[in-house]
């Protein structure tokens, strides 16, 4: 089965592995026909689409998760809720087969909501038109293994703002890419986009809305593929 859950504001600074051994403790009290590994300390087999950054909360996070009998979604859902915390309610279960692709292989790209508030919000917000005009954009992306400079232009698919003039507030929609050779986190987008504005809001607020995957190169939630 496919979980899709959210990490809701309250427990958006949770780790992942604080993440797994929740998840876990959830599908063993759920009474799910759950799947285990094989060998000498067997473990519950299910995987995460993609980890989110510690601090940021999602609204359509995804978990595989193995089964060894039938059940169905509706079964899978309310036994999930019944055993998980509001701030990490499922909202969507999908059964599949094992011909079904890994998560992970078929992720493409991820959508963020980004919130600016304060001092330099409209600056930032106005200048998204001339800041994806450039064939170029240069950032100077970190791993932990290396520092290398990239042009992110290329991992930009979506960018846009709602100005709203009496809360003094933007919030930018922003769709990028997501694969192992080409990923654009949205701290580096921000920084790079705040730089080309030459502001500074006070507050950004960054929430992944969801996990994307590609059929005939448009964009698809993960779990319809």
């Amino acid at each position: 089965m496919i979980l899709q859950f959210q990490k809701g504001d309250i427990v958006r600074h949770l780790g992942l592995l604080d993440l797994q051994r929740t998840m876990q403790r959830a599908l063993r009290r759920s009474g799910l026909p759950i799947a285990y590994s094989k060998g000498f300390s067997p473990h519950i087999v299910m995987s995460f689409a993609s980890a989110l950054s510690s601090g940021i909360p999602g609204d359509a996070e995804l978990l595989d998760v193995g089964l060894t009998d039938e059940t169905t979604e509706e079964a899978c859902l309310t036994a999930m809720n019944r055993v998980l915390p509001p701030s990490l309610a499922v909202s969507r279960v999908r059964l599949v087969d094992d011909r079904y692709p890994k998560l992970g292989a078929a992720l493409q790209q991820a959508q963020y909501r980004i919130t600016l508030r304060g001092g330099g919000t409209k600056a930032v917000a106005g200048a998204i038109d001339g800041f994806l005009a450039q064939q170029e954009i240069m950032a100077l992306r970190k791993t932990k293994k290396s520092e290398t400079m990239v042009n992110i232009r290329l991992m930009i698919h979506e960018l846009t703002a709602a100005y709203d003039e009496t809360q003094d507030c933007a919030v930018l929609t922003a769709r990028v890419s997501f694969v192992e050779a080409a990923t654009l986190k949205p701290e580096l987008l921000m920084e790079s986009l705040c730089a080309f504005a030459g502001a500074q809001p006070e507050r950004c607020e960054i929430r992944r809305t969801a996990l994307l995957g590609l059929v005939d190169g448009k964009p698809v939630p993960l779990i319809d593929l």
